[in-house]
């Protein structure tokens, strides 16, 4: 191990991972203890587009802007020969995602910790800066004469004021706490981080998060469509019953709908650790101006418009419905099928293909039905795996889109026969111009992987 990363002193090793080191380290001019987080050089040597430094230097840049309690700070940001580090606060606690595997956050204490990553928030998006990775693990904790401090951490995504490194429209983060309007559009606002907290505030309650899937078309597809798995009244314990209507407020799909900003949410959540506070009216309990009910009650106005595309699903619906016994809805079978009924994969994908343009989740959410619903034994649709790639690629989930390609060709998926496809043509002729993948995953997939 290192005995120096710069001026650096080495005290021991913090952890480690895929992209590099964490070590504690001492500055040797004021005896401070610090965190130095590296890039192994390999990366920075197979870094040709410059993302990873690109990511290092925006995560050195947000954090360096931002000098709050509740966002750890950045001293340092350099060299030392092929090592790239970064210098910043040591925080010497477990962060979120540990306390709540260990279960040793009771209702009040998480309310607490969210209220103040809600504080540090608000100072980000003051000056700019959406987070776009809010999640617990990306959260330390540390008691300060027994009492909680939480500090947000890990900038390296974050969308600053006046640029962005990534690629228009990408969208970077983890899934299971993207908003529904990132996913949608690739483009992330204040209220997105908000719905990340909403998240958290449902996963430390629960021990669940509000949305899953059995695959990444199912977790899209739910995040941006189906509502939050609800929250029993059992887990308010010494707290707020409001609670409820904040997370519910938190995790409504439109972004206008949660808090106006992170500093009233803060506010709201704390005031929740009070178990007489009652939420006001608008905070969640009915619905927004200009809106026919509220998510959680019925509606005053009568059933919503349902949009054309919607109706198309619903007339799909019931033909599968009258064919396939609502194969469509169900979940894949445990014990898989022992022939596949080609006739209705085929309205299925003709239908992603409809939707692709319009509605890649919706689209991505079909062909991964038809995957799922193939035994193992039984090749899958080339058409299947071109129209997920295609949909991955028209969201921007560029990293999904690469297991995508290796779970076709674990499947054996022919990728000449995906090339016949139209929509996955359209978007490799798209990738001409737009050079969004990398070079090697480009060259795969114009080789038929």
């Amino acid at each position: 191990m290192r005995t120096h990363i710069g001026k650096f002193e080495i005290v021991r090793l913090l952890g480690q991972g895929a992209m590099g080191e964490v070590y504690l380290g001492r500055d040797p001019g004021i005896g401070r203890e610090v965190a130095i987080k590296t890039i192994r050089p390999a990366l920075i040597g197979l870094d040709a587009g410059g993302d990873v430094r690109d990511r290092f230097a925006r995560e050195a840049k947000a954090a360096g802007l931002l000098h709050h309690p509740n966002v750890v700070t950045v001293f340092e940001f350099g060299t030392d020969g092929d090592l790239l580090f970064l210098v910043m606060e040591y925080v010497p606690g477990d962060d979120l995602a540990t306390l709540m595997a260990r279960d040793e956050l009771n209702p009040s204490d998480l309310l607490e910790i969210l209220a103040q990553v809600c504080e540090g928030l608000a100072q980000a998006h003051k000056h700019g800066i959406i987070h776009r990775d809010i999640k617990p693990t990306n959260v330390m904790v540390l008691r300060e004469d027994g009492d909680l401090r939480a500090k947000v951490m890990d900038f390296g995504v974050a969308k600053l004021s006046g640029g962005d490194v990534t690629r228009t429209g990408q969208v970077v983060g983890t899934l299971a706490y993207m908003a529904p309007e990132y996913l949608r559009t690739g483009h992330a606002e204040p209220a997105s981080d908000l719905f990340s907290v909403g998240v958290m505030l449902h996963e430390g309650l629960t021990g669940e998060k509000p949305f899953r899937g059995g695959t990444t078309g199912a977790m899209v597809y739910t995040i941006i469509h189906d509502e939050p798995r609800p929250l029993e009244d059992t887990v308010f314990e010494g707290v707020s019953p409001s609670v409820k209507a904040l997370a519910t407020r938190l995790l409504a799909k439109d972004p206008a709908a949660r808090f106006p900003g992170a500093a009233e949410a803060a506010k709201a959540l704390r005031a929740a650790k009070n178990p007489t506070w009652i939420a006001p009216l608008d905070d969640a309990t009915v619905a927004l101006p200009g809106r026919t009910g509220s998510r959680t009650g019925s509606s005053a106005g009568g059933p919503k418009p349902r949009r054309p595309w919607m109706l198309a699903t619903l007339g799909l619906s019931l033909l599968l419905a009258g064919t396939a016994g609502f194969w469509f809805f169900r979940r894949p079978p445990i014990q898989p099928l022992p022939q596949v009924n080609t006739h209705i994969n085929d309205v299925v994908l003709n239908e992603a293909a409809n939707q692709l343009d319009a509605h890649p989740e919706h689209a991505l959410k079909l062909a991964q039905e038809v995957i799922d619903a193939t035994p193992d034994a039984v090749p899958v649709d080339a058409d299947a795996y071109a129209l997920k790639i295609a949909a991955l690629y028209k969201m921007n989930l560029l990293e999904l889109l690469e297991a995508a390609v290796n779970e076709a060709r674990d499947r054996k998926v022919s990728g000449q026969e995906m090339l016949k496809n139209a929509k996955l043509r359209a978007m490799l002729d798209h990738e001409k111009t737009r050079r969004k993948l990398s070079p090697e995953l480009r060259e795969r997939l114009l080789k038929g992987l």
